[in-house]
């Protein structure tokens, strides 16, 4: 067998099983309704019935009848004339042919779908049993039987996807459990002790997101868009946190005593300063804190505000949330909320879903009421000339977003009812505004 028709029986057999394992028929007893059928013409095979592809379509055909007398597939012919023999116009995979189809297609090394599925499967399987967190149990036990039944199921992926990408998915169930179970640390380091390999966490970044967003009930409703906000929610570092802040309060660390309106424009203070700050802000004249989602309207707030102490003098607090806010500030925020009761909390964010869900979690995680400011359905109309327009996948966002706070949160509170008007706002004029048009 030469290369060209080593390669012409590849091509047509791993078409055919390709097809099958995408199709409705993968798994199915026989009789099926139909056959997998590929047709053998110009739109499938370009190349081949291109002016210079004779040798080509000569070897298709030829692949095709040889395929046929080994039981792999079926050919339907065209009708030829009274002195040509009729050409195989169509290649068709039936439930007879699949076994001898598969052990061909082996000479090509060619992996069925079902080796990957079963190690996910059986991978899934094996967390289940390790784990002890109720939820991870159940999800890797869907996860296992849908796997075993030849679908994606709960994995929200195609069979195409799955096989081409098992081993991705393999290790994003791994790395799911072990941040569930609290793995913590810098994500390098994590990601090492997890696969002895510490780009290996960064490559998956967004699978183990996806899974945990869908997955957790924390995040089920309200979970960030950003996946390096998620894995940071759990504890898994890619750089040192920060808490940036401007306005007046005394801090002291170690025997050092140090000011908030000495850093100019905003403070930026290391994690582990968290405590200091926030006896710091709890013993300071501060009636009101604002939050602000993004880096440019958190500067030019502070400069609108004249810097700092002019911030103090009015005796508030602006804190930079840097979209999703990391957990420390979040537990920052929540400890503040709980010995200030007299502080009044707002929020400035994003017209929009991911503004919302910042908004909520961090209304959740501080158990009071978050104003909303600046951020309103009346300066959302003010700019519905040119704004950006909501997809199908944002409008379903909004509605779940909608749902939680009606199951979750007191709908006769100020705050909800803001989010809510917001929410029918976005949703009645299909458009999102960013902070920054302010």
């Amino acid at each position: 067998m030469t290369p060209s028709q080593r390669s012409a029986r590849r091509d047509l057999l791993t078409r055919l099983l390709d097809m099958y394992e995408r199709s409705a028929m993968y798994r199915r007893e026989p009789p099926w309704p139909r056959q997998v059928r590929l047709r053998l013409d110009q739109d499938t095979f370009p190349e081949a019935f291109a002016p210079d592809g004779r040798e080509r379509l000569a070897e298709l055909r030829a692949a095709a009848d040889f395929l046929e007398q080994e039981g792999a597939i079926a050919v339907a012919r065209g009708k030829g004339g009274l002195y040509e023999s009729p050409e195989p116009r169509q290649a068709r995979l039936g439930p007879e042919h699949l076994a001898r189809a598969y052990a061909l297609a082996s000479a090509f090394e060619y992996t069925p779908l079902e080796v990957p599925l079963k190690a996910l499967s059986e991978h899934a399987a094996a967390l289940s049993v390790r784990t002890e967190i109720p939820w991870i149990q159940s999800f890797l036990a869907t996860v296992s039987l849908e796997l075993s039944r030849g679908e994606g199921g709960p994995l929200v992926a195609s069979r195409e996807r799955l096989k081409h990408d098992w081993r991705d998915w393999r290790d994003a169930l791994t790395a799911m459990v072990a941040l569930a179970e609290g793995e913590r640390g810098w994500e390098r380091v994590v990601s090492e002790r997890l696969f002895t390999d510490s780009k290996r966490l960064a490559s998956i970044r967004g699978l183990v997101a996806g899974l945990l967003s869908r997955v957790d009930p924390r995040f089920t409703e309200t979970a960030p868009e950003d996946p390096h906000d998620i894995l940071e929610a759990y504890g898994i570092h890619r750089r040192p946190g920060l808490l940036r802040c401007a306005g007046c309060a005394e801090m002291q660390v170690g025997e050092r005593w140090y000011r908030l309106e000495d850093f100019s424009p905003s403070a930026h203070l290391p994690d582990a300063w968290a405590e200091a700050w926030l006896a710091g802000v709890a013993s300071a004249k501060v009636d009101i804190i604002t939050t602000v989602e993004n880096d440019y309207p958190f500067l030019a707030y502070i400069e609108e505000a004249g810097g700092p102490c002019a911030l103090g003098e009015r005796r508030e607090l602006v804190v930079y949330t840097g979209g999703f806010p990391t957990p420390a500030l979040s537990a920052a925020l929540a400890q503040i909320a709980s010995r200030r009761p007299d502080i009044r909390f707002r929020h400035w964010g994003d017209a929009d879903v991911g503004g919302l869900r910042i908004w909520w979690h961090l209304r959740r995680a501080m158990g009071r009421e978050l104003e909303f400011f600046r951020t309103t359905p009346e300066w959302l109309a003010q700019h519905r000339e040119r704004a950006q327009k909501l997809t199908a996948g944002e409008r379903s966002d909004l509605e779940r977003v909608r749902q939680a706070l009606h199951r979750h949160a007191d709908a006769a509170s100020r705050d909800v009812h803001e989010a809510l008007r917001l929410i029918d706002a976005l949703l009645a004029l299909g458009i999102k505004v960013e902070q920054e048009r302010y």
